[in-house]
């Protein structure tokens, strides 16, 4: 794995004319919670989407140093579920990039479905496995979101607002998760987050956006290293 998974040098975004963000030079590395904070159109899902490549900079660029597209996924805020599957076949999609369609037509490979049951478990969603995404809750499909992505196996996981649904302790359990399986396993997890206690709590690296001054961005370094 590279040192650093992602930086960008002096990027710019806009949105319908407007600026929202200008010259952020940002390096995600290994083993890194980095938390997205800031009011509601401050840029974060932007800056979210810019960093995963479906959103093109209004100036400077994103230089991605993972050696597959597929180490990098995303957890939209829209959480694109299907609403006609199970919450067990919405997770197992997150394993369709290691498999042929022919090898899925029928049914996921039993070390996918092991897999996708232990996450479902560990997010607490045991006994809707079989119940149709359209009838779970918004905390429940945030956290089949969540373990579809996991089941991607990223390197780097970008995370837009992945526990807004949930009550405290929940969403506490949710991030716990989220950063065990990746800046845990020495990858790198960026979440855009609301709650000033969970940026405390989880985050090594917080990037405060400021939708008043595209040049007000600040990076601070939550957690730094004991010196010896």
């Amino acid at each position: 794995m590279p040192k650093t998974l992602l930086t960008t040098k002096n990027l710019g975004l806009e949105v319908e004319g407007r600026t929202l963000l200008k010259s952020l030079i940002l390096s995600l590395n290994p083993g890194t919670f980095v938390a997205v904070t800031g009011p509601s159109g401050s840029g974060k899902t932007t800056l979210l989407r810019t960093l995963a490549g479906e959103l093109d900079p209004a100036e400077g660029k994103v230089v991605n140093y993972l050696d597959c597209p597929t180490r990098l996924a995303m957890i939209f805020q829209d959480l694109q579920l299907a609403d006609g599957a199970t919450a067990l076949t919405n997770v197992l999609g997150g394993s369709l990039g290691r498999h042929s369609f022919l090898s899925t037509l029928f049914r996921f490979p039993s070390e996918e479905r092991e897999k996708a049951l232990h996450l479902l478990a560990k997010f607490g969603l045991s006994e809707k496995s079989n119940q149709w995404a359209s009838t779970l809750s918004r905390g429940e499909r945030q956290r089949v979101a969540a373990c579809r992505t996991l089941l991607t196996r990223p390197h780097l996981l970008l995370a837009d607002e992945p526990v807004s649904s949930l009550d405290p302790s929940l969403a506490d359990e949710v991030l716990a998760h989220l950063s065990n399986e990746i800046s845990g396993k020495n990858g790198c997890l960026v979440c855009a987050l609301h709650n000033d206690e969970q940026v405390a709590k989880f985050a090594d690296l917080v990037l405060r956006l400021d939708p008043s001054d595209p040049n007000g961005w600040k990076l601070e370094d939550l957690k730094p290293k004991e010196v010896a």
